[in-house]
């Protein structure tokens, strides 16, 4: 049972007609916050505008299988989080955007007279933290949210289609300059020894971006993928026990299909993202395994899988490699993000 719709599992079992097949949207308040809570007759996702537009829960209706990490407390309006805060210290849960870095990051950029300066992101990015207006229709959900350091809106409309969320970006540079920026998706799943990770069959390696382990390797060496010997006794593509303690950060080279998955050991169920590798080139892969930060309250034991416009996790490297996206002066871009439950 999850934290934020207890009060609708009730709701589970509901007759396959039509009508009951299209999306609604509700909402409801917890602890002081608002939530909006998008369902259809096979999956429920609930959404926490007030913290940067966030997922909190994506749920399979059928069997209540209950796809992302959840808070260990519940959200509160006086336990807000606030530009530039500790994304550690806010329990990481649920689905965020990054924009426009992953990792804090500085980035040398020109000013209205033309004149170079420097511009500091804060770890996650500007987005996480901050509340994101938003506005409902029958069946999808908007949420819109405006740079603080950059002059940019940026928003995303969420709609149901079945087992299907589907969720398109908008992004608009409002400023006389271009600008370097990378997206990342961040769901953190709710992760099983034994659970797998699904890329693509051409993907036969990963770049390390960071790890706990320096015996794994350093940053910027290529691993195997999945196995990490040639006995194939460890696979980065299957969560081992609970009682493993490592973290590391991968990321895919440019991609030939934009397609990654997650199947559950528990049940047998999966996750599946779509989206077009043209604009998303990179899947960034957080195996986190209890062992990161130091702090012993608040490791964790979670998989995320990052469909991303750039690598590494820091922009400001990703600019220097030429592995990161570039906006326009005043125009705008577009992508979109499918995720699928089976």
């Amino acid at each position: 049972m999850t934290i934020y719709s207890a009060q609708f599992k009730r709701k589970q079992e509901v007759p396959l007609n039509e009508h009951s097949r299209n999306s609604m949207v509700t909402q409801f308040r917890q602890n002081g916050l608002l939530f909006l809570m998008l369902e259809n007759a096979y999956i429920r996702i609930i959404i926490l505008p007030a913290i940067g537009g966030k997922i909190v829960e994506l749920t399979k209706k059928q069997s209540g299988t209950q796809f992302f990490l959840q808070p260990s407390r519940e959200y509160s309006n006086t336990r807000l989080p606030y530009y530039g805060a500790d994304h550690l210290r806010y329990d990481p849960s649920g689905f965020d955007d990054c924009f426009p870095t992953i990792a804090a990051s500085t980035i040398s950029t020109k000013d209205k007279n033309r004149q170079q300066m420097d511009i500091h992101f804060p770890d996650h990015g500007e987005l996480w933290g901050i509340p994101w207006e938003y506005h409902v229709s029958e069946e999808s959900v908007y949420l819109n949210v405006h740079g603080v350091r950059v002059n940019y809106e940026f928003s995303k409309s969420i709609r149901l289609d079945q087992t299907t969320v589907h969720i398109n970006y908008r992004l608009i540079n409002l400023s006389d300059s271009p600008f370097m920026y990378i997206w990342s998706a961040q769901p953190l799943l709710e992760a099983h020894p034994g659970s797998e990770i699904i890329l693509d069959a051409s993907i036969d390696k990963v770049f390390l971006d960071w790890t706990t382990d320096s015996s794994i390797g350093q940053h910027g060496e290529y691993l195997p993928w999945p196995w990490l010997d040639r006995n194939q006794n460890s696979s980065l593509a299957i969560s081992p026990p609970c009682g493993k303690q490592h973290t590391m950060k991968l990321y895919t080279d440019v991609l030939e299909s934009g397609f990654c998955g997650y199947v559950r050991s528990d049940s047998g169920e999966k996750l599946f993202m779509e989206f077009d590798p043209r604009k998303i080139p990179y899947i960034g892969i957080l195996l986190w395994y209890n062992a990161w930060p130091d702090d012993p309250g608040k490791t964790l034991y979670t998989v995320s899988l990052q469909p991303s416009s750039g690598r590494p996790d820091t922009l400001q490297q990703a600019y220097c490699n030429n592995e990161c996206s570039q906006i326009n002066t005043f125009s705008m871009e577009e992508w979109s993000l499918k995720m699928r439950v089976t």
